[in-house]
């Protein structure tokens, strides 16, 4: 890469922009200045795409309006509407966020980037995208979009803090005067719709001419990526049933923790001793990180009369199968829950 080579110049900027006028995606958070739908947004779009994001999204701001809504929402409540998205520490930390706000700033979402840095769960990047979107701040927020395009631009393999602080010196220098945050977001969408991770659509780009990958047929190897290594599990699942009623348990830990799950089989003592097999559900696959889980449920029922006083390691509770729907599961659990009513071995009437 050449040092003195210029990134982002001002007739990229120009034909960068334009691109946006013209082709720009009109998101259900593209262009409000509510800084708390704007946070909200980009905490969902983070490792979740956008497709996926866009119903969730308005569920959620109808759900929680306001920080304050959230605050005062039980964690069982809010993590069974976040269900879906994943990655539940995100919404964890906008909860905790969410009592800040109420309790240190009196419900208002502070302008301060520093006071929206010491807020749980806000990293620079979406300090930076608050500060632009909602308050006119010149602030480069710089995303994975962000770094891919300027890799490319360069043709540099590998990101590093040389490339990172120029590109946000020349992000910020080259913001309008008016709306410094379309800039960042013609950054994100150029990202999303056309700088694309894979396969780019290199012929619609308007900074075609100025990047480097493309000039060397390189943009398919630019940015470096790791080959990830998929580590494969198997869990037989231990689906304990007593009439109407299901056996689970709550993560303590883990990228799940605070959801409700089917215990594994081994987690269960004397489960050959006390509980009946008595069917199979399909294997349901959970994919998180770098595991691809294989669920296997087996529904037991008790071989004694009475089971109410059963208990597992770790604590667990029972739950009436039309209460299944209130509480928060992964979703490869939930696949698991929505496959019970047929399953059941006994009818089993709501309510009763």
């Amino acid at each position: 890469m050449d040092n003195n080579a210029e990134l982002l110049n001002t007739g990229q900027v120009e034909a960068l922009l334009d691109w946006f006028d013209r082709y720009g995606v009109d998101y259900p958070w593209a262009g409000t200045r509510d800084p708390w739908a704007i946070w909200v947004s980009e905490v969902m779009l983070q490792q979740t795409t956008v497709s996926a994001v866009k119903s969730r999204y308005l569920r959620w701001m109808e759900r929680y309006p306001t920080p304050g809504h959230l605050a005062e929402t039980g964690e069982d409540e809010y993590l069974r509407d976040w269900e879906g998205l994943g990655y539940y520490n995100r919404a964890r930390n906008l909860a905790s966020a969410a009592g800040e706000i109420v309790h240190r700033f009196g419900g208002q979402i502070p302008r301060s980037y520093d006071d929206l840095r010491s807020l749980p769960g806000i990293g620079d990047y979406i300090a930076s995208a608050l500060s632009s979107f909602a308050f006119d701040e010149r602030h480069a927020a710089i995303d994975a979009n962000g770094r891919r395009i300027a890799q490319r631009l360069t043709g540099l393999e590998r990101w590093d803090k040389t490339v990172e602080n120029r590109f946000r010196k020349a992000v910020e220098a080259r913001m309008p005067r008016e709306e410094p945050g379309r800039l960042n977001a013609a950054v994100m969408q150029l990202g999303q719709l056309i700088c694309l991770p894979r396969s780019p659509r290199c012929g619609e780009c308007p900074l075609k001419d100025d990047c480097r990958a493309r000039a060397q047929d390189r943009q398919d190897e630019i940015p470096h990526r790791r080959k990830k290594t998929i580590v494969e599990l198997r869990t037989p699942l231990a689906v304990l049933m007593d009439e109407c009623r299901v056996l689970l348990q709550q993560r303590s830990s883990g990228i799940a923790r605070g959801m409700w799950v089917f215990p594994a089989r081994a987690e269960i003592p004397d489960l050959e001793r006390d509980w009946k097999n008595v069917s199979n559900l399909p294997v349901t696959i959970h994919t998180y990180t770098r595991y691809r889980e294989h669920l296997e449920p087996g529904i037991y029922v008790p071989k004694h009369a009475d089971s109410s006083g059963f208990r597992i390691p770790g604590g667990g509770k029972w739950v009436g199968l039309e209460e299944l729907d209130e509480l928060p599961m992964p979703t490869a659990y939930r696949k698991i829950a929505g496959q019970l009513a047929n399953h059941s071995p006994l009818p089993c009437v709501p309510g009763v």
